[in-house]
């Protein structure tokens, strides 16, 4: 099963924001025992875990990673940046992973097989980005508070959107077998080769998206 999501957000925001987005999806990606808590981005709630410290730590080394590889610009210039995140879900294989075939040669099996992909495709904003900001009397809020206002409703539409896709398909998820927290190996990745390109941040998709919250400020 494949997801995929759009997010947005202010370059000053957008490592809390992909913290809030991981951590909805490993939340309801985690079957066993967990000390659920709740943390926050700009007011809007969201759910994290106690006392799973690698988990924590492959979020926030990721996140470095693409802010590092795909956002160091957005900084600076005025012209947004896009970037992609993609979480996998495996489940372990259950039979030994070396088989003897044909003429005596070792056969490696599959370690795992992917069951679930969460493709994040992140729009970062710089602070001097204007596009699509009306201008006259109804523009009350300065650029900033607007970009952040922008950062807080595509942040609650995906958290939304993971909560949905999440209670609608359960019927792929492999049978847990372990009481661990969490029992399927999952992997973390930015900017994979294998996955389809985000839309450039020029592209009309992030532009009609974009218009679209707009319209809630």
């Amino acid at each position: 099963m494949e997801f995929l999501l759009n997010l947005t957000a202010e370059r000053s925001v957008a490592r809390e924001a992909l913290k809030g987005v991981l951590w909805t999806i490993f939340f309801h990606r985690l079957f066993g025992p967990v000390v659920p808590v709740t943390n926050e981005f700009l007011e809007i709630p969201y759910p994290m875990v106690v006392g799973v410290p690698d988990i924590d730590s492959a979020i926030d080394e990721r996140i470095d990673q693409l802010i590092k590889r795909d956002f160091s610009l957005a900084t600076h210039n005025a012209e947004p940046s896009v970037g992609q995140i993609v979480v996998l879900f495996a489940q372990k294989a259950t039979k030994s992973k070396k088989k003897l075939g044909w003429f005596g040669h070792v056969k490696e099996e599959p370690a795992s097989t992917v069951w679930e992909t969460w493709t994040i495709n992140v729009n970062c904003l710089p602070l001097l980005y204007s596009e699509h900001q009306p201008s006259g009397p109804t523009n009350a809020v300065n650029p900033a508070e607007r970009l952040l206002r922008l950062s807080a409703l595509s942040f609650e539409a995906t958290l939304n959107e993971i909560l949905n896709l999440a209670n609608i398909h359960k019927d792929h998820i492999p049978p847990i077998m372990t009481l661990d927290v969490c029992p399927f190996p999952y992997e973390i990745t930015v900017d994979p080769q294998l996955a389809a390109n985000p839309p450039a941040a020029d592209d009309e998709t992030w532009a009609q998206y974009i218009k679209k919250l707009m319209e809630q400020i």
